[in-house]
């Protein structure tokens, strides 16, 4: 017969860092479960940008109050790659993405309401905020990218 040994290996960062995407971190809300390999949900969402957004967002297309300040929630496929983010471009890096759900998000009355909590700040340690990025520097594919298949003519 076969015998079967658990390995209790420690976690590595990016381990640590996806089990903070799904957990304490609650990206998944927005950026999709498992199984899910754009991480996106394909929604509008107000993400806590601003306490009154100057763009209207999707109400700008719906007209409905109840849509200002949402936006489509973006893959996080080769995210180390779209610099800048959000959909005006205010975060140069990925870590200021994280900061601000980390300590940043603003409510607003069209907040997304799985944010609500996300105002009073996630709390993430420096080194859970470094895990959290090396889990999501992951989701890049430097291949892909880098195919003469896939270049501009």
């Amino acid at each position: 017969g076969q015998v079967n040994v658990a390995i209790n290996a420690p976690e590595n960062a990016v381990e640590r860092g996806m089990k903070l995407f799904h957990g304490k971190a609650d990206c998944w809300h927005c950026h999709g479960n498992v199984g899910d390999f754009l991480f996106t949900d394909r929604q509008f969402h107000n993400n806590g940008l601003d306490s009154i957004s100057t763009d209207p967002g999707l109400a700008g297309i719906t007209k409905n109050p109840f849509d200002h300040g949402k936006f489509k929630t973006p893959t996080l496929r080769n995210l180390a790659f779209s610099a800048p983010y959000m959909h005006d471009g205010r975060f140069k890096t990925i870590e200021a993405v994280i900061e601000h759900y980390n300590s940043g998000v603003k409510n607003s009355p069209t907040l997304d309401p799985n944010m609500k909590e996300l105002a009073k700040g996630l709390q993430l340690t420096d080194i859970e905020k470094a895990e959290l990025k090396e889990f999501l520097l992951t989701l890049s594919d430097n291949q892909f990218i880098n195919n003469i298949n896939f270049k501009k003519p």
